[in-house]
């Protein structure tokens, strides 16, 4: 078409024609980015569902697998003993809430059975089940009964020496079962932010809305079919409206120019006149004035750009907020696990020892032996107490600083005296040094939370040295007192050495180097100086030795020596 012959008002038709196609392509445009929008939260919806799933099936299958390689469990099996069951197989029950429990003989027969009040089915185990379990080791499957879905986890029974379930013959088999009920089902519900519903596998699937997230989690029997699966439906508006609002502001901007259009016909010489003028000025005198004057005009689609930067903003706080939920659960089931195997291995030492302690022929030099592993698992079990106490305190904010006077010679003194015998046992060799005179080291601070720093530290030291020495102590600068904790031990990576100060963390280290213990006695010994107005460092070379330095603000006391 030759514009240069045409007049106005074919000019502005075509160009209304020309909006009109553009539209069409925003339109499409507009859908499609739509449909990415919901296809990428649809994504979002299905890892936060197969997160969760794989967060409510970990704890059973880590039960089963915790309690499945264990030399009593052995022996109760092949001599059955009803009251050891009742003590320690029963009462998974209840400190896990599994519903049932059942353990077989390597024959098949059932040597103990245990269920809730609530979960009224026993003795549905298939035989083609122990089968299967006799070949694969594990298993961890679900099964509809009457009573509704319940899953089971099972394995084979196993020495402690084998902990992979390989180089012995199974010595009997547990299965630990847990219903999915109504109350389970709603707890899904409420941790998902979505609508949960049980499909059996001869059922049909539901169909939903386009704008509702949905996925399924499907529920495998112990041959691999499907017994059932868990349709997931979250509810979301936000695309609803989007979508009307896209189509409204579309067709608000076409009605407008049907209306621009019906106008300029009647009063086109008055209207039209004005911006051509405009125009004509600008190109024949590149007046800034003019240009500025129409920058100003507004976008249509200013709002539109309004809502996309919301929602990513949302998109991107959502996805740190898993980040952190799944790293924070992580953290915590590695932590339960580590405190399970921490409090039974003392407790296994005292309850085991105690009952050795009855034999009537034990002799003296056999019987001080036991008492002394005794006393060492009680200490043990008190010192993970303790630190789990301590850092519920520091977490719920109920730790207060007593300031006292005190000596800070003395207090490493004591220290020294109570931790020497610990590092001579290891043959490793404690020193301290004082930087001040005895007279001149009365401070102001918490003496409970000092000794407890230092103690953590030269106990953590005494951990991981194998040889060579140990020394604690300290130097005061202008205001500042500098405590410091040297060892020649096994040294720390860089890459963990900012790590090691953060709660739980050796629940979550799977290097060689980890020592037992609950991991908190770093993070407390933190806590407690950034409490005391100091801060906490270490330096570090693998292989070499470690140093750790704190400081304190140097409050002189008011104490008097008597000469």
């Amino acid at each position: 078409m030759n514009m240069k012959n045409t007049g106005i008002y074919t000019r502005l038709l075509f160009t209304s024609m020309v909006t009109g196609l553009i539209l069409i392509i925003l339109y499409y445009v507009n859908k499609k980015q739509g449909k990415e929008m919901i296809e990428a939260s649809q994504n979002q919806f299905d890892k936060e569902v197969e997160s969760l799933f794989t967060f409510k099936t970990a704890t059973l299958k880590q039960v089963v697998y915790d309690y499945s390689f264990w030399d009593e469990f052995v022996d109760n099996i092949q001599t059955p003993d009803t009251s050891w069951f009742n003590d320690n197989i029963t009462t998974i029950l209840k400190s896990f809430r599994v519903d049932y429990a059942c353990v077989y003989d390597s024959s098949f027969q059932v040597v103990h059975e245990a269920a809730t009040s609530q979960f009224v089915k026993r003795g549905f185990i298939k035989k083609e089940v122990l089968a299967k379990l006799k070949e694969s080791k594990f298993l961890n499957f679900y099964q509809m009964t009457p009573d509704g879905m319940i899953e089971i986890s099972a394995a084979s029974v196993h020495p402690t020496n084998d902990p992979t379930h390989m180089l012995t013959k199974p010595s009997g088999y547990m299965f630990l079962a847990k219903s999915w009920d109504s109350s389970f089902v709603a707890d899904l519900e409420i941790l998902s932010g979505s609508d949960i519903q049980l499909i059996n596998s001869s059922d049909s699937t539901p169909k939903v809305d386009k704008y509702v997230l949905t996925t399924r989690q499907v529920l495998q029997g112990w041959d691999e079919t499907m017994v059932g699966q868990f349709v997931f439906t979250r509810v979301s508006d936000y695309f609803r409206h989007y979508h009307k609002l896209s189509i409204f502001m579309l067709l608000m901007i076409l009605v407008s120019i049907m209306l621009t259009l019906l106008i300029f016909h009647f009063a086109s010489r008055k209207w039209i006149n004005a911006p051509l003028r405009l125009v004509t000025k600008i190109l024949e005198s590149n007046d800034p004035h003019l240009i500025k004057e129409l920058q100003h005009c507004p976008g249509e689609f200013k709002h539109i750009g309004d809502l996309f930067s919301k929602f990513i903003r949302q998109k991107e706080e959502l996805i740190q907020a898993k980040q952190k939920a799944e790293e924070s659960d992580r953290l915590k089931t590695a932590f339960l696990a580590n405190m399970s195997h921490e409090i039974r291995t003392p407790m296994n030492g005292i309850l085991g020892f105690s009952s050795l302690l009855k034999e009537p022929d034990l002799v003296g030099e056999k019987r001080e032996e036991y008492i002394d592993i005794i006393e060492k698992s009680g200490a043990r079990m008190l010192n993970i107490l303790s630190d789990i106490i301590n850092i519920s305190k520091i977490e719920s904010g109920q730790m207060v600083v007593r300031c006292t006077e005190v000596n800070v010679n003395e207090l490493i003194k004591n220290i020294f005296v109570l931790l020497r015998l610990d590092a001579e046992a290891r043959k490793i060799t404690l020193t301290y040094n004082n930087g001040l005179r005895t007279e001149e080291a009365w401070v102001k601070t918490d003496r409970e939370k000092l000794n407890s720093i230092l103690s953590n530290l030269v106990k953590n030291a005494i951990k991981y040295t194998d040889k060579g020495s140990i020394e604690m102590g300290y130097s005061k600068m202008d205001d500042i007192l500098t405590f410091y904790v040297k060892d020649t031990g096994i040294g720390i990576p860089k890459i963990r050495q900012e790590a090691i100060f953060d709660r739980f963390v050796q629940a979550d280290i799977s290097d060689v180097q980890a020592r037992e213990g609950a991991g908190l006695g770093l993070s407390i010994a933190k806590s407690l100086v950034e409490l005391l107005g100091g801060k906490i460092w270490v330096e570090s070379e693998e292989g070499v030795g470690s140093a750790f330095y704190f400081t304190l603000p140097y409050t002189a006391g008011s104490h008097l020596i008597k000469a």
